[in-house]
């Protein structure tokens, strides 16, 4: 039984996926992720204990063959938390079989904006398609991640799709801050032992005592003498390098989550079958969640 067990699900190792989704929430994990196509690592610590303000969420398709990221960072604690962790819940189920992640992101700003619930949120959500190794992210204010590539042996920021916009045109902010915002989406191939690192800003804004951050070219520098790494070991060094910063065994200066994945040999021929027969047959999907 795997250290997730309890939150994740993982499927069926032979081509039949009965599992159709797969979630998180807003408690401490630290462990193992696996799905069609890809592997990783999950590292949350919320920094009062118990529950936080970081949520992360694993959803694979009824077909077996999309699987989705997202990981948010709620300004707060209690009410406003459990609020975006049900709406991002929700919209992952009605969405799970679209490609597009710029939908769910879209829908949830609309929804909590409407709320009002006086809390900014951030979010990263990732979307795999393993036949074609496509890749796709999109983000709401959220700090972009890095992408490695098993080519060239090096991680290079995953920032957003930068495409012109016409004038006043609000795009990528935080959600809540407008129902007029739109998301761009960037698209990539990625080829077997290629990587991403997601991260919140706890990661990034973790001060020694001086007030110095960990920031970006901490990460970068980090990521950068440890190419070699594989997903458990790369979360474990960069845990160990922020508790080293702050000079804290525990972390309690803010929620901190990461998200370690690599791309493994998925579905191809056989599984583009297996997707078309689970739209025309459809079984019931099963929920696992905390």
């Amino acid at each position: 039984m795997s250290p997730l067990s309890a939150d994740v699900q993982s499927p069926s190792p032979t081509p039949e996926f009965y599992c159709a989704e797969i979630w998180g929430g807003n408690r401490a994990i630290n462990g193992p992720i696996e799905l069609p196509g890809v592997h990783g690592w999950l590292y949350s610590h919320p920094c009062e204990g118990g529950r936080g303000g970081d949520i992360h969420y694993v959803s694979l398709c009824s077909s077996g063959l999309i699987s989705r990221f997202c990981l948010a960072d709620v300004a707060g604690h209690g009410e406003p938390v459990a609020r975006v962790s049900g709406e991002i819940h929700g919209l992952l189920r009605r969405y799970m079989n679209n490609l597009d992640q710029r939908r769910v992101l879209s829908e949830l700003n609309r929804r909590l904006e409407a709320a009002d619930l006086g809390t900014m949120t951030t979010a990263a959500a990732l979307t795999y398609f393993p036949p074609m190794h496509r890749l796709s992210v999109s983000y709401a204010g959220h700090p972009p991640g890095w992408l490695f590539r098993r080519s060239t042996n090096r991680w290079t920021r995953l920032t957003a799709a930068d495409r012109p916009r016409a004038r006043d045109t609000l795009r990528d902010l935080p959600l809540a801050i407008s129902p007029d915002v739109s998301f761009s989406r960037r698209t990539e191939r990625v080829r077997q032992a290629d990587r991403v690192l997601l991260v919140t800003d706890g990661v990034l804004e973790a001060p020694d005592p001086a007030g110095n951050l960990f920031g970006e070219e901490g990460l970068q520098r980090l990521l950068d003498t440890n190419a070699s790494a594989d997903v458990q070991r790369l979360t474990e060094i960069i845990v160990a390098a922020l508790r080293t910063h702050t000079r804290a065994e525990e972390l309690s200066h803010d929620d901190v989550t990461l998200l370690v994945l690599e791309f493994t040999p998925g579905p191809r021929a056989w599984g583009i079958w297996h997707g078309l027969k689970r739209r025309l047959f459809p079984r019931r999907p099963a929920a696992v969640g905390v």
